[in-house]
């Protein structure tokens, strides 16, 4: 009976050991896949800049090709190992969102519209709406910007700036179903 028990803590220990042994490694292998993909965006960056600097305008188009999809890999590379900031892209976005209402706005000032036309008065009020909900996101990316400048970056500073972001994204997503 002894032996019994002793050869069953002896396979549970052996298994035990064989699954930390295979965590670890699996654990080291993630870390190590890490690194290398930092090594592959260097590579794959000089790769592409040589392909670039050797880049003939009239080269056939697989060679063309060839170097987009470098230019893309290197730029997927980047990104994933350098996320951009939800501030930023808010940032961005608004700022189009906001040219764009600009330049649609200014098509109907100074033209031979009719400004009685209920489509023309609804997609007026769609721009005046744009317009509202830009001044609303700069506002609150005013605010934002002094409260970060108040306290250091955190984890709960970027989830912020993810939550304004996935906001305006809602509230524009919002204006343009009303729309159609």
């Amino acid at each position: 009976m002894f032996v019994n028990k002793t050869k069953k803590f002896l396979a549970l220990s052996f298994c035990s050991v064989a699954i930390l042994s295979a965590g670890s490694f699996l654990g080291y292998q993630a870390y190590a896949n890490d690194l290398s993909k930092k090594e592959i965006l260097e590579q794959k960056k000089k790769e592409y800049q040589e392909l670039v600097d050797q880049d003939d305008p009239n080269a056939p188009s697989e060679e063309r090709e060839k170097v987009k999809e470098l230019g893309w890999e290197v730029g997927k590379l980047e990104k994933e190992l350098n996320p951009e900031n939800p501030e930023d892209i808010l940032k961005r976005k608004l700022a189009i969102f906001k040219e764009m209402t600009l330049i649609h706005e200014s098509s109907y000032e100074g033209s031979d519209v009719d400004l009685s036309d209920p489509k023309v008065i609804e997609v007026l009020d769609q721009i005046e709406q744009r317009k509202q909900l830009v001044e609303k996101f700069e506002e609150k990316l005013a605010a934002y910007k002094s409260k970060i400048n108040k306290v250091v970056q955190s984890k709960d500073a970027k989830q912020e700036a993810e939550q304004l972001l996935e906001e305006f994204q809602e509230e524009k997503r919002a204006i343009s179903i009303q729309s159609e």
